[in-house]
């Protein structure tokens, strides 16, 4: 519950500034020259409150003013909420939280115009910043986002063609009621076949499951073929929670595990299709990159492929040259990965390493080493060694150190199978840039645009990268 109420209170939250936002907007109405046509870039005049909200049919639930919220606007806010938090809206309690958030924002939008907010120059181009934002947002959306080259027509025959892929599972909200005994599982539901409603009652005060007898039972949602909260996969509970319908109480049934459950159904979803618009990007994706692209890249591109050399390492760090020599000679004899380890363990003045026998893990060449940094010295030591090889002491910022390479791995092509899901995102990635290039192309023609980029100055200081400027302006 207090999960629910959290995700409750995050959605208002947004919701609440969406709203006020959209009302502000709403309030003005052009200035108009003594001809009567909109003068363009004049200043909007707003009346002295808000307009009312437009009837959206069924039971009026609230009323403010002239204003009315009715069932219907307020499944539509429901229905405006990201798919996958829905269910906690539908609940009564969940309902009546979003209500209120709805008066509130209707009290806060006539607040906000009384207050004379909707004629602060500065409000006000915050207004319109929003509202260019939701558009171009919305255009990029339905216009440019998944207008990757792969024509309509294709993606539906292809949808068609491979229903069974986006199918969803029959899914159930199940309450469950435990027993060790069969006879304590009979009597109890002789109880709730003479009365059905009980059920949550019972299962508070009998229910040997004390993860969910406390809720009357309640398990959530339950998968089609999945787990079972405390049963795991158990045919014969997730068969007699199918064959329920919404309300239903079951039969007893025996659980793999030996106890016995009665099982209720309060709300069942029948298996269905993912409909074309939450899979077209998918599909789309699907089509847009061929196996013959992939490989041309990867033969056109194989420099790219190419791992660089890297060893599995040690280190012994000790305080002088001479106690390092010390400590090289007495274990160059019979040198072995344990040998070496233990005495790392013991002597090493590197507490970071000493603990796990001196152990840095992989290194590869011309990147960092763990604790020292890049330093070519030292790298050249390490990669001059063969496998099982031990070097001289040598002088580093962690103390005189002695490496030990415990395996090697020579530079070498990856191979295809390997790389093959970085070359098909690269190449859609770079194929839908390419069409959303050209679909901006096609904008600044239309609409005459120029961009004067001489007559822009700056700082000398850091540039931003391209990705930078994705991730600032990019339309989500």
């Amino acid at each position: 519950m207090r999960e629910s109420r959290r995700a409750i209170r995050n959605v208002v939250a947004l919701l609440t500034g969406l709203l006020v936002v959209a009302l502000l907007v709403g309030c003005g109405e052009p200035q108009q020259p003594s001809g009567g046509a909109p003068a363009p870039g004049m200043a909007q005049k707003a009346p002295s409150a808000p307009a009312a909200r437009p009837a959206g049919g069924g039971e009026t639930l609230a009323r403010i003013g002239d204003i009315t919220i009715s069932a219907a606007d307020l499944e539509q806010e429901i229905a405006d909420i990201p798919v996958y938090m829905q269910t906690k809206f539908k609940t009564k309690s969940g309902k009546i939280e979003l209500l209120n958030k709805m008066v509130e924002n209707e009290l806060l939008a006539r607040a906000a115009v009384d207050a004379g907010l909707d004629k602060d120059p500065a409000i006000m181009r915050k207004i319109d910043d929003s509202r260019k934002k939701i558009l171009q947002n919305e255009y990029y959306r339905t216009h440019m986002k998944d207008k990757v080259g792969v024509p309509e027509e294709k993606i539906k025959q292809y949808y068609e063609a491979h229903k069974d892929k986006y199918k969803t599972k029959a899914r159930a909200r199940v309450r469950m009621i435990v027993f060790s005994d069969e006879k304590a599982a009979q009597k109890t539901l002789e109880d709730l076949k003479k009365a059905p409603a009980r059920f949550e009652e019972l299962a508070k005060a009998r229910s040997k499951d004390e993860s969910s007898a406390s809720s009357g039972g309640l398990l959530g949602w339950v998968t089609d073929g999945g787990y079972i909260r405390g049963l795991g996969k158990d045919p014969a509970v997730n068969s007699a929670v199918f064959a329920l319908a919404e309300g239903k109480v079951s039969e007893v049934v025996k659980t793999k595990k030996g106890t016995f459950v009665i099982l209720k159904v309060d709300t069942l979803e029948p298996e269905s299709f993912r409909p074309l618009d939450e899979v077209r990007r998918r599909i789309a994706d699907d089509l847009l990159v061929n196996e013959e692209q992939i490989k041309k890249y990867y033969e056109e591109h194989k420099d790219e492929f190419i791992s660089k050399e890297r060893v599995k390492a040690r280190i012994i760090v000790l305080e002088n040259e001479k106690s390092a020599k010390k400590a090289r000679n007495s274990i160059v004899k019979g040198l072995t990965t344990d040998k070496f380890s233990a005495y790392a363990k013991k002597n090493s003045i590197d507490k970071t390493n000493a603990k796990n026998g001196g152990y840095l893990g992989y290194i590869t060449r011309g990147r960092y080493i763990p604790g020292i940094g890049r330093d070519p010295a030292v790298e050249k030591v390490i990669f001059g060694l063969e496998q099982n090889g031990m070097s001289q002491p040598i002088k580093t910022k962690k103390g005189w150190s002695i490496f030990y390479v415990e395996k090697k791995e020579a530079s070498q092509l990856k191979p295809l199978d390997r790389v093959k899901t970085l070359i098909t995102n690269k190449l859609r990635r770079e194929m839908r840039e390419g069409s959303q290039k050209e679909s901006m192309d096609a904008l600044k023609h239309k609409y005459a645009c120029e961009v004067f980029e001489d007559k822009v100055t700056g700082t000398k200081s850091a540039e931003p990268s391209s990705k930078d400027i994705r991730d600032v302006f990019r339309p989500r």
